[in-house]
């Protein structure tokens, strides 16, 4: 209302002044609006202006506001009650919602449109700031009595509410494994390796009068298992070798009987001509194998009247050949690349 008032003593004094030279007509204007400043003033003050403001009260709910720590929350209060109860009638009951939601809603309604740069409205402002003067005149001596004053202000203290959110993001990346396999072998490829013996010892002379084999097996990766036996003695005759190549599950055909061996140490009870497979077979990482020495014969025996033959089967030694199964041992090497760090970072 005041700024209503206001406005219409401007503008009849403005409507007034242009008769008169600008510094004349500044001073007319002022002079009336001054002069009409008290009688505004009491029209929309006091009872006057309970009387002639509608809803007018020297208590409004708003007065709580003033030195609050922050609006944030009061201001949010009044949107959603406005957003539950609007307005939208022409009723004074009705005008603060309707500014209320206008606020909310305005900046996806208000329409679009473009002013181009030869529109009358910017050419006429460029025409006017490129030379002003030529529109209201010259202005040198109308704010002659203007004077610089140094003004101190109290200290101004405000609480300002700023809310930040980060944005729900839809965020992929990878985690990728590199297997490294690398293979050796637990033997040297086509090499013979073991060295066991199977033999007796003269008379219980433990190094120095012995009579037997010796068995090695050979570094070959398969399902076949190949050893070597030759024959091992202190005393002549000793001869005799032989290769034998046996299923490392099943060990093949067992027993198995090699003819060509004899030997013997000092002693006339080591002497053995025989060598007896006796079976065996393989784990995944051990393999074991029976042998056995033995002398086989026949004795004859004669008296005054008749000779008598027996056969003669006697075992000299035995002894098991056990030994690392010849493979190929992987070792895997695991090497992650993680990609995700930097976001796995942001989550903790």
């Amino acid at each position: 209302m005041l700024a209503r008032v206001l406005f219409l003593i401007a503008l009849a004094a403005s409507a007034s002044a242009w008769a008169d030279p600008l510094s004349d007509a500044f001073s007319q204007g002022g002079e009336l609006g001054r002069s009409g400043n008290a009688q505004a003033r009491g029209s929309v003050t006091g009872e006057a202006a309970r009387s002639s403001v509608p809803n007018y009260t020297t208590n409004p709910p708003q007065t709580s506001l003033y030195g609050s720590g922050g609006l944030s929350a009061p201001a949010g209060a009044a949107i959603g009650n406005c957003a539950l109860t609007p307005g939208q009638g022409s009723s004074y009951a009705d005008q603060a919602c309707n500014a209320t939601n206008f606020s909310q809603t305005n900046p996806g309604q208000r329409p679009n449109f473009t002013i181009g740069s030869n529109d009358p409205l910017l050419v006429r402002s460029k025409a006017i700031a490129n030379n002003p003067q030529s529109i209201a005149g010259n202005l040198a001596g109308t704010y002659s009595t203007c004077t610089t004053q140094t003004v101190a202000s109290p200290d101004i203290y405000e609480t300002r509410v700023c809310n930040q959110y980060r944005t729900m993001e839809q965020l992929a990346c990878q985690k990728l494994l590199t297997v490294q396999v690398s293979w050796r072998n637990n033997c040297t490829p086509g090499t013979w390796f073991g060295n066991f013996w199977v033999n007796t010892w003269g008379n219980g002379e433990v190094g120095k009068r012995f009579a037997g084999i010796a068995i090695n097996a050979y570094c070959q990766m398969g399902d076949t298992v190949r050893m070597a036996l030759h024959a091992i003695c202190t005393e002549e005759p000793c001869s005799g070798y032989a290769e034998i190549q046996v299923d490392a599950t099943s060990g093949a055909v067992s027993p198995q009987i090699f003819t060509n061996f004899i030997g013997r140490s000092w002693y006339t009870t080591d002497l053995f001509n025989r060598v007896d497979y006796k079976g065996g077979g393989c784990t995944a990482d051990q393999c074991s194998f029976a042998f056995c020495t033995r002398y086989e014969a026949t004795s004859t025996t004669c008296d005054d009247v008749t000779c008598t033959t027996t056969p003669v089967n006697e075992t000299r030694a035995c002894g098991t050949f056990t030994f690392a199964r010849p493979r190929s041992i992987a070792t895997v090497t695991d090497a992650w690349d993680n990609q995700c760090a930097a976001l796995e970072a942001r989550t903790q």
